[in-house]
């Protein structure tokens, strides 16, 4: 077995399900790794999180374990990034459950670092996806996703017409979403735009 670090849509266990099989996914602190919205996505006209290395950044995220064929089942998933190796000296367990610390652990890390822009915006179905997978870790966990990223800018509400193609389907986390975003971002959701 494999692991992987998903410090974006990964952190949530549907999105993950969608690609491939993984196991139980654990909550980490990551250092040397700073998460920025700065990957463009021409499928569907956003800008994607990307990761970068910078030995000055932490992020959150989740490692969990993969076979071969399902690594290759998220290669393929996150074409336009690269996967690199993390030694786990800079993983910081945030749970109870000892990590896996023998085994190979991957990160797929941006290859630009384009900011979001109007006509390239990060997308409220994508972001709903990432809160979502935080949200059922713990409301802290979401909140250190949000402190840990950069930058807040350009956000459009798609939620009527899913732009992200692994939109969530329940929409129940909706309202804890919105409320997280109006507490730590307040400016960000007023300048929030619906889909052209």
């Amino acid at each position: 077995m494999q692991y992987i670090f998903g410090y974006g849509s990964l952190i949530c266990a549907d999105s993950r399900s969608r690609t491939g099989v993984s196991s139980q996914a654990y909550a980490v602190d990551v250092s040397g790794i700073a998460r920025r919205w700065s990957v463009p996505v021409p499928d569907y006209g956003a800008t994607a999180l990307g990761a970068h290395q910078d030995d000055q950044a932490r992020c959150n995220g989740v490692v969990f374990a993969v076979d071969d064929d399902n690594l290759v089942r998220f290669d393929q998933r996150e074409r336009g990034y690269d996967r690199i190796r993390i030694d786990w000296s800079q993983v910081e367990n945030l749970g109870d459950t000892p990590l896996p610390a023998h085994r190979p652990l991957w990160a797929y890390v941006g290859t630009q670092a384009d900011d979001p822009i109007p006509e390239r915006p990060i997308l409220q179905t994508y972001l709903d996806v990432i809160l979502n997978g935080c949200l059922a870790i713990s409301p802290d966990f979401a909140e250190r996703f949000i402190a840990s990223t950069t930058p807040w800018q350009h956000l459009r509400d798609d939620r009527q017409a899913p732009g992200y193609p692994r939109a969530l389907s329940d929409h129940s986390r909706h309202p804890d979403i919105d409320a997280l975003l109006h507490r730590t971002l307040p400016e960000l959701v007023r300048a929030r735009r619906g889909v052209c």
